[in-house]
């Protein structure tokens, strides 16, 4: 189970979903980053924290936002989490093309070790030692997820985006699917823009030539709507362009206006 969002944007204001499944996809509605808590297991952690496989800088030459540094008085001291489904992927990278390291049941406790930009993606230890990035929103914890500090994946490509409206303003919780190539499974992953406005969506080193960027949702979440779930002004707008094709290896941030 992993957090693979399938959703077109034809019709009606258009909901945020994730595809809950171990075998075929349900539509599900979007869950908050920290859904409500499930009781945690007992969980001793591995004493030492330092990673056998932490992440390494990625050889993408991206020229990337600063995220802004908040002072801490205290060092970070990594926290208890737990995954609240069943058949929850633990990838080599944030991203749904990436290795998958192992297969976790529902409760499954780990170690929260790191986040990555854009906090779509957790750097976590499991019981058994093995480290890699789990899907944030497939995550519970008593402790904010974005207290974690951000870390570098390892090697990787890296595309990035930003949704403004006209006005130059961000605007968050705007989905994209970038696809590579037509049939019934063509190489998939998605990313989704935070408060910043920013999406960032990683890939492996060896895939290139052509891929679709295409605007797939936006989450109730989102600045553009209202506590119900509608668009606050009437009438959803979507990104212009709501799609594009860009070629692998692309290195320059990409940018979306709302309209």
């Amino acid at each position: 189970m992993e957090g693979q969002h399938h959703l077109q944007t034809t019709g009606k204001p258009i909901l945020f979903l994730i595809a809950f499944a171990v075998s075929g996809l349900c539509g599900c509605k979007i869950l908050p980053l920290n859904p409500q808590p499930v009781p945690s297991p007992s969980f001793t952690p591995i004493p030492s924290f330092t990673a056998t496989t932490r992440p390494t800088n990625s050889t993408t030459a991206t020229q990337l936002p600063t995220p802004s540094a908040t002072p801490t008085s205290t060092p970070f001291a990594p926290f208890i989490a737990s995954v609240w489904a069943d058949g929850v992927n633990l990838r080599s990278n944030p991203g749904y093309l990436f290795e998958v390291r192992a297969n976790l049941p529902k409760n499954t406790p780990l170690l929260v070790l790191g986040r990555c930009l854009g906090d779509e993606w957790m750097y976590v230890r499991i019981p058994s030692g093995i480290e890699g990035w789990i899907f944030a929103q497939l995550l519970t914890s008593d402790i904010e997820l974005s207290d974690a500090p951000l870390l570098e994946p390892g090697p990787s490509q890296r595309i990035i985006g930003q949704v403004l409206d006209q006005a130059g303003e961000p605007v968050s919780g705007i989905q994209f699917a970038l696809i590579k190539g037509p049939g019934d499974t063509p190489p998939r992953t998605d990313a989704v823009t935070g408060p910043d406005g920013w999406f960032y969506a990683f890939l492996p080193l060896n895939v290139n030539g052509n891929w679709n960027i295409y605007y797939t949702a936006i989450a109730c979440t989102s600045n553009v709507m209202n506590e119900n779930c509608d668009c606050k002004s009437g009438i959803c707008g979507r990104p212009y362009p709501s799609d594009l094709i860009i070629t692998l290896p692309y290195h320059e941030p990409l940018t979306f206006i709302w309209k």
